[in-house]
């Protein structure tokens, strides 16, 4: 499988739209795993070994420097000189082809031509540094430790550190990674754009996953209608939210827990007094602890 049957290159604005999305789930794959085969794009689209070659050499045509085949391995590897063909680095993008991979529950991918008339929000884009993102995802996925200059909100400077890292989080507004600091001698999170200069350590093998207690610790969240409210105000809120005998239960890892409270704004100490602004609240926050932020 390591040599390619050449093709013809083409350009991406000649790429049908199944055969784009393939290969962005390629790409994707290779910068969040450190390594592809052609399997993600078999066992994902359920097409064929050798219909996923045939893209693996489209790819290949495209961008030369891309891919290198790990014979050992039996696996691609991004080149030395890597540079995304199909992601820009927008944090929507990438959601997008994750949420595009089919399975239960998964979205439908496209509407037909005459959709319906839907209007999308969504917040400020978020831009990723998809080198960064390559060297941190690689760590991650091969349990070695990185190196970046991380800037923290409470020093006016950046500042080199060590990580050990375990997993890419999407808070639902930015990307974090949950890593071992080895300053702290603990697991906290870091904000992903806030780091600059990744430099894979792989010779240092990292800490073990197993050993974040916080991560394999689930919470469960009680969600109630706030009980100021009118009887059909309370009525219609609990419709809204799927709620039963007036509460919903959510359940989370705990070390992800600040980033739901925030992102459902039922933080507990940031709650608002007006229970028409504060339509839901948090039935039990004595489970709320101390998370480590950076």
């Amino acid at each position: 499988m390591g040599r390619m049957n050449r093709i013809t290159p083409t350009t991406i604005d000649d790429l049908k739209w199944d055969l784009r999305q393939r290969l962005k789930l390629l790409e994707c794959t290779v910068l969040l795993n450190g390594w592809v085969r052609t399997q993600a794009l078999t066992e994902s689209f359920g097409i064929s070994r050798a219909q996923a070659s045939k893209d693996f050499a489209v790819y290949q045509a495209l961008a030369p420097d891309n891919l290198v085949y790990n014979r050992s391995q039996k696996y691609y590897e991004p080149g030395d000189r890597f540079a995304a063909l199909l992601l820009s680095g927008r944090t929507s993008e990438l959601l997008d082809v994750l949420a595009a991979l089919p399975g239960e529950d998964r979205p439908v991918v496209a509407l037909a031509a005459a959709g319906p008339n839907v209007e999308l929000l969504r917040p400020l884009e978020r831009e990723l540094d998809l080198g960064i993102l390559r060297v941190v995802s690689a760590a991650a996925s091969n349990g070695h430790r990185l190196r970046v200059d991380y800037q923290s909100m409470r020093r006016p400077h950046p500042r080199p550190i060590e990580l050990s890292p375990h997993t890419l989080v999407y808070s639902g507004f930015r990307w974090h990674l949950r890593a071992f600091s080895h300053e702290h001698g603990e697991y906290r999170d870091f904000v992903l754009a806030r780091m600059g200069n990744a430099e894979a350590l792989p010779d240092r093998p990292g800490a073990p996953r197993d050993d974040d207690a916080d991560w394999f610790e689930e919470v469960t969240l009680r969600v109630g209608v706030h009980p100021d409210l009118a009887p059909a105000q309370q009525a219609v809120i609990a419709a809204d939210y799927g709620m039963v005998n007036g509460e919903r239960r959510v359940t989370v890892r705990r070390a992800l827990l600040p980033y739901l409270l925030r992102l459902m704004q039922i933080e507990p100490e940031r709650e608002h007094s007006d229970p028409v602004v504060q339509q839901i609240r948090l039935l039990n926050p004595e489970v709320v602890a101390r998370n480590g932020w950076d």
